[in-house]
This record gives C-alpha cells, structure tokens and sequence, in this order.
C-alpha cells in the first residue's frame, strides 16, 4: 500500500497484488483493477456506490489501447496525449500515469519514468554494474519496443515471457493428456 496526497485532493491510496496496482481509493472513489497474471481485462470505478466497468483492450506489452469507445496511441517510450481519455486508466504498459507529473511511478512508485526524455528521473540503485545495467537512468536498455522494466530495476524480454507462457502452457497439456491417458 501507498499513500499519496496531490494539492487540493484528498488522500489517495493505492494497493498491490503481486507487485502490480490491484486498487486505488482516493475519497468516495474506488477504482479496481481485474486482471490475469500476464493480462489486463478491466477497470471498475465505484463512486457514491454506484459502479461501471470499463473493459480494456491491450497491445503485447499491457498497454490500454482502447477503453470506453477511446482509442489510444503511445511513442516507443510511452508517452500519450494527455487529451486522449481519462488519465485514471492505466498508461503504457499497463501503468499508472501520475495525473500531475504524466510519468509512470514503476516499482510500486520506486522510480519515476518520464516518457518525454525517455529515461528515468533518478538513478537505479542496482546500477551502474548490477542487473540495472550501465546506464543507470536507462530505460529497457534502449529498446521499449521488445523490453518493459515494471519494476524499475530490471527489464523483460518479451521473448523471454512468452517463451516461459508457452513452456507453461505445453507442460500443463503434457500433464492433461497424461491423466487422460491414465483415466482410459
């Protein structure tokens, strides 16, 4: 949990699940989100107790490229037109967008990501010759299109998660066919 208070708004107050926002409470409104271990499927809003929904499209990184009728385009590093749409549904990769600043607070708020200069705001502690890499202001090593880093220490090859979901997935069919096998 996190708690954070913009000027003129009451207390804001985020939750996590798996190292990922879950839910963000801030006054009478709640905002939810459903997702699956690698997806994001939806948002619900609740206010006054009354709720919507909003069903969330995404590219292959978790980016929300559409929602509530709206369309949404990033740059390579992240940055979206603040005009188009609601900033309190998740951003580039799936992230929250701090509404005063636009950037993306990875690692449950660790470091800030500005996708305007492309690059971190402050340095990563496990840089300059840990996991972090050299650049210790960096950003996916360079490379947004094939990596993320929600972290904000790491990044991720998407051809290495997928490659992990497809092991996964064909050792869990392995084992279905082996109990089918085993039942006849």
């Amino acid at each position: 949990m996190a708690d954070c208070s913009p000027a003129g708004q009451g207390s804001a107050r985020f939750f996590y699940q798996k190292n990922r926002l879950a839910t963000k409470i801030q006054g009478q409104i709640q905002h939810s989100l459903l997702r699956t271990d690698e997806h994001l499927l939806a948002q619900r809003r609740t206010e006054n107790n009354q709720s919507d929904c909003a069903l969330l499209a995404t590219d292959q990184q978790q980016s929300v490229i559409v929602a509530q009728g709206l369309a949404f385009a990033y740059t390579p590093y992240g940055h979206r037109q603040p005009s188009t749409g609601p900033m309190n549904l998740p951003g580039f990769t799936g992230e929250r967008v701090d509404p005063v600043t636009g950037h993306y607070l990875l690692g449950n708020g660790y470091r800030a990501f500005n996708p305007m200069l492309m690059r971190f705001n402050s340095p990563d502690s496990l840089s300059p010759f840990g996991e972090g890499g050299l650049n210790a202001y960096a950003y996916c090593a360079g490379d947004p299109v094939n990596r993320v880093d929600p972290s904000g220490h790491m990044l991720k090859s998407f051809l290495a998660v997928l490659k992990r979901q497809v092991v996964s997935d064909s050792r869990y069919s392995i084992r279905q066919m082996a109990k089918i096998r085993y039942l006849l």
